[in-house]
């Protein structure tokens, strides 16, 4: 049974909760209610033969690790330990490069990743994106316009787009 540490940590978008495993970032998502449940009940939904420690003291320096990480888009240098399809692993890589204060398409996504026809898969795979904010699927709108869908409201999205656009 793999063991995760998680806890929860104030950020300027909200309630954040995070989780790591001895190689990296796993969890990070937000206590807004989004429409398949918070970011705990998410967390322990994805994770559901693990074993969940609590330790906030623990994860505090993480979170202000992944902040900063964000605040400079270095988030590549985040450690991750993702837990994912070859495909969705390879979107959630080709996220990574898009930089801070930028937004792309989903069909630049699946051109990126050389599957341009997979559009509607790419779009799977940035919803089960599992460390939002560091893998930033936030950066990811539709090509009609708008923010589109976020895991945590769109409200959160347009917040944290807003935050990139000015730093």
């Amino acid at each position: 049974m793999k063991k995760i540490t998680y806890g929860f940590y104030h950020s300027p978008f909200g309630e954040m909760v995070l989780a790591q495993t001895e190689k990296g970032l796993c969890w990070l998502g937000f206590m807004t209610r989004g429409r398949k449940g918070n970011g705990y009940s998410r967390m322990k939904a994805f994770f559901p033969k693990a074993q969940l420690v609590r330790d906030d003291e623990a994860i505090e320096p993480l979170a202000m690790k992944v902040l900063t990480a964000w605040e400079r888009g270095k988030e590549a240098k985040i450690k991750l330990d993702l837990q994912g399809t070859v495909f969705q692993k390879a979107v959630w890589q080709s996220l990574l490069k898009i930089p801070k204060g930028k937004v792309c398409s989903y069909s630049d996504v699946a051109n990126d990743i050389k599957s341009p026809k997979a559009v509607r898969a790419v779009g799977s795979a940035v919803g089960a994106n599992p460390v939002s904010l560091i893998v930033p699927c936030h950066r990811v709108v539709p090509m009609s316009g708008g923010v589109g869908n976020y895991g945590w409201g769109p409200k959160l999205k347009e917040k944290i787009l807003a935050a990139e656009s000015l730093g």
